[in-house]
């Protein structure tokens, strides 16, 4: 009753199990291999990427510490020789003009003082597109002269594309 395995049986027996053994061995032995080297592959790349960016900064470094040191200066005594209100007042007109915006009415309000810091309001009524409008809140968002949208209201003007801007702005300054 015993049964002999014919030669065709066997090697489809051995090469089965060769097949086995391969998957095994890939799976559990080669393939984290592989994926790790993957992975180091990857971070060499994004290395080698932030030290080519970090290379251009150094290179620019004498430019671009110039240019900071020369904007921060001229800031500062661009502030100390004049009065907050009238820069403020100033600021926001350029900033109107690069926008493309029409300056309708333009009041500062009452300053409070509080605690640690002085506080200029000033309500501004203007006229433009919407990316006019657009343009004008990020530049004012991002002024270096502490700039800020209390309130804002946009109104459609009849009849036309244009657009009727009611803000109230703020400046923040170090108390006197």
């Amino acid at each position: 009753m015993q049964r002999i395995i014919s030669k065709r049986e066997k090697i489809i027996f051995y090469a089965t199990l060769g097949v086995l053994v391969f998957s095994l061995c890939f799976n559990f032995l080669l393939s984290p291999v592989l994926k790790r080297n993957e992975q180091l592959n990857d971070e060499i790349n994004l290395s080698r990427v932030k030290l080519k960016k970090y290379l251009w900064l150094l290179k620019q470094k004498d430019y671009i510490y110039n240019k900071n040191k020369g904007f921060i200066y001229g800031y500062d005594t661009a502030l100390a020789g004049k009065d907050l209100l009238v820069s403020s007042l100033s600021e926001l007109e350029s900033l109107t003009k690069n926008a493309n915006i029409r300056i309708i009415d333009l009041r500062p309000q009452n300053t409070r003082n509080l605690n640690a810091y002085k506080e200029i309001i000033i309500d501004l009524r203007t006229e433009g597109a919407m990316e006019s409008y657009l343009k004008f809140i990020y530049d004012l968002e991002h002024s270096l002269s502490l700039l800020r949208i209390k309130k804002l209201e946009l109104n459609v003007k009849p009849n036309s594309q244009i657009l009727e801007g009611k803000f109230s702005i703020s400046q923040l300054s170090a108390g006197e």
